[in-house]
């Protein structure tokens, strides 16, 4: 049986049932079960709709929580940001507040200077390969007299 949709499932029993207790006088014998299929989709409905609050409900509940969090986030900010104002970035004292301590870094080693360009290339440029010439008489075919 495929995965049928609530609505499907209960206008299906309505019918059903509908049709069941118009022809009560021939169906006496099963007139138990229509009684417990009434009971059943009145339990289906009733339980759809506390599905339908939870759900709803859990949805504020994350858009609260979302709220609460982005709104502490930025107090959390403003604070950390007034405890580096009162005592500075370098005070040992940020350790309490699980800051860091600004220990400024000493200045990295300049790497060793790129000689200068040489005289009549532009800047950035290296002068160009010196090709071979082939020798005088040689051709790239080969020929063959005959």
């Amino acid at each position: 049986m495929p995965n049928q949709s609530f609505a499907y499932i209960i206008t299906d029993w309505e019918k059903l049932l509908a049709t069941v207790t118009a022809n009560k006088d021939d169906l006496q014998f099963i007139d138990s079960y229509r009684q417990q299929l009434e009971a059943e989709a009145a339990g289906a409905r009733e339980a759809n709709m506390r599905q339908s609050a939870a759900q709803a409900a859990a949805s504020q509940a994350t858009r609260d929580l979302e709220g609460f969090l982005k709104r502490g986030r930025d107090m959390a900010e403003h604070l950390r940001f007034g405890i580096k104002t009162r005592y500075g970035k370098r005070n040992e004292k940020l350790k309490e507040f699980g800051l860091k301590v600004f220990r400024g870094g000493g200045r990295k080693k300049s790497t060793p200077q790129k000689p200068p360009p040489q005289e009549g290339t532009p800047q950035g440029t290296s002068p160009p390969a010196e090709t071979k010439a082939a020798p005088q008489g040689a051709t790239s075919e080969t020929h063959n007299p005959s």
